[in-house]
């Protein structure tokens, strides 16, 4: 403990200050060294002195003048000024010596031995001082003992032991320097050799950089693969501690996009930071090159921890277009260079050409997906006339090209939006119907205008059919300014973004005249099963749908009853009153079996005036109830009574029932069946009802 501690102060003692070129350093060690010795040897003789109680004399006041100039030889040296501190001890060493040499003389000493130890200074001269400067001062040294051997012969003596010792030690000295010169000049060509050596190995790196980073970008067509493979290959060719590519977001946002690095500094993908911070945003901001050698000093750069260390931000462009920014940072000062700037730059052009050929090439991609889906939509749209699979057609193409979680179509009615279809939405969450003036639907019918929710928690109109809607998206559905209906796509997990709204907006147009052709569709099959003149169905659309409702009722053996109708003395009404007012009866008809049969019951003209009447799974019995309240109905409306139940022209109704399988087992047996009780219905007197394979009759009492 004691030991380590005694070293520990002469270190501090002995220690310089810092001064950049070694030997100085080493030198100026040595001087301290020196002197530290000379001052504990001087205040030993001056403790000697005080011990021995001799008079106080000149050699006291010499060793006493030494000691008070070798303490800011010291200093001096402590404060690096190594050649002041040099010369000032050489020379007071050397003056010392002479007057203890002169005192010596003037107390009659026949021996001069103090001047041998200038052998101290000369060696000293030559340790410190360069070939010219131990030259000089040995030439005053010498000169002075020659001086002093003028008046004492004793100096001649010693004179010439220093001469020789001076020229031996001066011989010694050029060998050494010649060799310590050779020895410099090979350490500072090695030096420049491995200089050369460090530069080219530097160059191969960065040709190797340029080179597989070449290959690589150029093997994918991937933006990301792309930009992660690119400092995959900076960090294993180069180890810096972080290399990142920031790519432009917005016009002052940026990105970070890829990242990696031998060492962690807190950043990951997706961090965001404006032009106005950092040295990326101040390369971002002014489209140039930017390198420091001391990130620590560096008025732009800005770290959650201090830091010291070089970096260069390098811009990506594309035809002076900022794509984003390349950012490398190492842990030593001063490691990049210029080199390194301009093999990034390189780099980054490459990159920056690359990200663009892969931007391309996913917006080709994407327009393709676009066209194969509109495509999809038109053979949709185009496959079907029946509006209810065209909606589902169109909801399920966007699902298998786009992966839409929700979707839906709504159909414009009145003041009310309906739903057509939907895709994706629980069942118990379901909004089938939406007022004109509420939600994000009711607003776009409203508008005629896309609206495009980014975050629907912060939209007051957004009504939720789903816990997990984060996004969505409504396009009208126009033809020549008309809203037809809305489609809306809602996303669970991906936000939407303006491509989506592209896609729906081109995708609205053709969804918007499927929707129109196949009301008009239906509004021409409509008037094409419908009776002009009653607004019933035609005779083509109840044979079609006699044999359905036949087929059912066989399949699941339900009855099925048939009753057909005729106008009591229609001509004669005719005759009376003309066709026009026939067609106003035949109508007045129509409404009055409207009001009479239930839904699921069909009601057609049969031809002429008569009329039939389909009734699913029903018994004889009940269509014999129908028929009779159909009969009273008719004679009821007639504008004068008949006291003995006779016909009425145009207003009483003779009606046939017949039931399958009871009275038919096809449906020509069925309607013969009914047409005869029809007949028969006639032929006892008109305004009746009778039933088939029965001459039961009910009769108007």
């Amino acid at each position: 403990m004691n030991m380590r501690r005694f070293t520990g102060i002469w270190e501090g003692l002995v220690e310089p200050a810092r001064i950049g070129n070694p030997r100085e350093h080493h030198l100026s060690r040595i001087l301290n060294v020196i002197l530290i010795l000379i001052l504990v040897w001087g205040l030993v003789l001056e403790f000697q002195y005080r011990l021995s109680r001799l008079p106080f004399g000149r050699g006291e006041i010499v060793t006493l003048a030494m000691i008070a100039t070798l303490i800011p030889a010291y200093y001096f040296n402590r404060r690096g000024f190594l050649t002041i501190a040099t010369i000032l001890t050489l020379a007071l060493f050397t003056i010392s010596i002479f007057m203890l040499a002169l005192f010596q003389h003037w107390s009659g000493s026949a021996s001069l031995p103090v001047l041998y130890y200038l052998i101290i200074p000369i060696l000293m001269g030559e340790l410190f001082f360069s070939m010219l400067g131990y030259l000089i001062s040995t030439a005053l040294i010498l000169a002075g003992v020659l001086g002093f051997s003028l008046f004492n012969p004793i100096a001649g003596v010693i004179f010439v032991f220093l001469f020789i010792f001076c020229i031996l030690i001066g011989f010694s000295s050029y060998n050494r320097r010649l060799i310590d010169e050779e020895q410099l000049s090979l350490t500072q060509r090695f030096e420049r050799e491995q200089l050369l050596l460090s530069m080219e190995q530097r160059k191969s790196a960065q040709l190797r950089l340029l080179a597989e980073v070449g290959r690589l970008v150029t093997d994918s067509l991937n933006e990301k693969e792309i930009l992660e493979n690119t400092l995959d290959v900076i960090v294993q060719e180069y180890g810096y501690a972080e290399v990142a590519i920031s790519l432009l977001v917005a016009d002052d946002m940026l990105e970070v996009t890829a990242i990696s690095g031998t060492q962690d500094f807190g950043y990951r993908p997706g961090y965001q930071q404006n032009m106005e911070s950092g040295i990326i945003g101040h390369v971002a901001k002014t489209r140039t090159a930017y390198l420091t050698g001391d990130v620590s000093q560096d008025p732009y750069y800005f770290s959650s921890a201090v830091r010291e260390g070089s970096a260069i931000g390098i811009p990506m462009l594309d035809k002076e277009v900022l794509l984003g920014v390349i950012y490398v940072e190492s842990t030593k000062k001063n490691e990049l260079n210029r080199d390194d700037l301009q093999t990034l730059q390189t780099l980054a052009n490459q990159v920056a050409t690359s990200v663009e050929k892969a931007r391309l090439y996913a917006r080709s991609q994407e327009h393709l997906q676009v066209m194969t889906m509109l495509q999809s939509v038109s053979h949709a749209v185009t496959s079907s006339l029946e509006l209810e699979e065209i909606l589902n057609n169109v909801l399920q193409s966007l699902k298998d090209s786009f992966g839409y979680t929700y979707a839906s179509i709504y159909l414009f009615d009145g003041d009310v939006l309906h739903m057509g279809a939907q895709l994706g939405y629980p069942e118990d969450m379901l909004i089938r119907e939406i007022a004109i003036n509420e939600g994000v639907i009711g607003r776009t019918a409203r508008s005629k205008e896309t609206q495009f929710v980014r975050d629907v928690s912060l939209d007051s109109d957004f009504m939720r059919a789903s816990y997990d809607v984060r996004s969505e998206i409504a396009v009208p559905l126009l033809k020549e300014d008309n809203v037809l209906g809305v489609l809306n796509v809602e996303s669970g997990h991906d936000l939407l973004t303006e491509n989506d709204v592209n896609l729906l907006k081109a995708l609205a147009g053709s969804v918007a005249i499927a929707i129109d052709n196949a009301r008009l569709h239906a509004e021409v099959k409509r008037m094409a099963m419908t009776d002009v003149i009653s607004g019933l169905a035609n005779r083509r659309a109840f044979d079609e749908i006699l044999e359905v409702e036949l087929t059912r009722a066989s399949r699941y053996q339900h009855p099925l009853s048939l009753i057909i109708l005729d106008l009591d003395s229609f001509k004669e009404y005719n005759d009376k009153w003309g066709h026009p007012a026939g067609d106003v009866r035949l109508r007045e008809v129509a409404n009055l079996l409207r009001l009479n049969v239930r839904e699921p019951d069909v009601a057609a003209r049969y031809g002429g005036e008569e009329f039939a009447i389909i009734l699913p799974d029903t018994s004889k019995r009940g269509a014999m109830q129908l028929a009779e309240r159909l009969r009273h109905s008719a004679t009821g409306s007639a504008p004068e009574r008949s006291e003995d139940s006779s016909p009425i022209p145009g207003y009483t109704l003779s009606l046939g029932v017949a039931t399958f399988p009871d009275d038919a087992a096809s449906i020509e047996e069925l309607l013969l069946m009914a047409d005869n009780a029809e007949l028969m219905a006639k032929r006892l007197g008109k305004n009746r009802v009778c039933a088939a394979n029965s001459s039961a009759e009910i009769q108007n009492a």
